[in-house]
């Protein structure tokens, strides 16, 4: 049971979530993995499966913006947190890295100095408040 919680640690860490889960269910009878489970839906809820109408039971979408700024350089925000770690980087990089978590370009608009890219991915949306925007 040890390497399956070690090896669900991992998942976990790389943002995995639904293989961890899958592993973690494996272990019914282990009450870490139905503790990690419960802290799991919270994070990340479970994706559904197709109803029987072949339409997708899932309880919407989360959306998400991801602010290219050049000046100076290029400058990312991502829902309005800076992305220090991304400064200069192409934009191929910012998109794989949010890619991982599962989110999906779905539209961009922009002018010179600045470009928003919009993302979604499936599931409720987990928070919605205002955040601090730059001055323009």
């Amino acid at each position: 049971m040890r390497q399956e919680l070690e090896l669900a640690r991992q998942l976990i860490e790389e943002k995995q979530y639904d293989k961890a889960r899958m592993l973690l269910l494996k272990v019914p009878e282990d009450p870490i993995a139905q503790k990690w489970l419960e802290k799991l839906d919270e994070v990340a809820p479970p994706l559904k499966k197709l109803n029987g109408n072949g339409h997708s039971s899932l309880p919407g979408w989360q959306y998400a913006s991801l602010e290219v700024k050049r000046s100076y350089g290029m400058q990312y925000r991502f829902n309005g947190r800076p992305m220090s770690e991304w400064k200069d980087q192409p934009i191929h990089y910012a998109l794989n890295e949010l890619g991982r978590d599962g989110w999906e370009l779905v539209g961009f608009e922009g002018r010179e100095d600045l470009v928003v890219y919009i993302l979604k991915k499936a599931g409720a949306a987990l928070e919605n408040k205002r955040v601090e925007v730059w001055d323009q």
